[in-house]
């Protein structure tokens, strides 16, 4: 909860330097109560497994990549010495607010894909996937590795 606020009060500092910005929805937003908003942000240029969607470590260990991929995040947050800093950068198609995350010198969306536990959206850390894939690193040392989360969300839309 600590690192919850502690995100929320960057977030608004950063969001306040910026300058305003608009959303076309408030779906962005998640009413916690009367007098609290939190805003959805999404990582730029990184894409995580969904929560749920599976793959195997093993030939016979079946886990929950996104839920893995979720516990990095959060351990990296925490054990990463420095400031955390989230740049807003745009607003995604969903009404998302798009950040860039930083602890202390470290990007760290790219962390993620470098070691395996997300994957690079688009082109944007191609070659630290790719790197990551030759040395089987994180997702890419399992049995079989989750699909790409877009194909998986196709899949699974209900």
């Amino acid at each position: 909860m600590k690192l919850f606020i502690l995100c929320f009060l960057v977030t608004i500092n950063v969001l306040a330097k910026v300058g305003d910005f608009t959303l076309a929805s408030e779906k962005t937003l998640y009413i916690v109560d009367g007098d609290s908003i939190s805003m959805q942000m999404r990582i730029a240029g990184i894409d995580t497994p969904e929560m749920r969607q599976k793959c195997r470590k093993t030939q016979f260990k079946i886990v929950d990549c996104g839920q893995l991929s979720k516990d990095y995040l959060k351990q990296a947050l925490q054990e990463l010495p420095g400031e955390l800093l989230i740049k807003p950068i745009a607003i995604d198609h969903y009404d998302r607010v798009l950040v860039k995350v930083y602890k202390g010198d470290v990007n760290v969306g790219r962390l993620m894909v470098e070691n395996g536990m997300a994957f690079s959206y688009k082109n944007t850390y191609r070659q630290a996937e790719d790197t990551a894939k030759l040395e089987k690193l994180g997702f890419w040392n399992f049995y079989t590795p989750p699909i790409q989360p877009y194909k998986w969300r196709k899949i699974n839309r209900r």
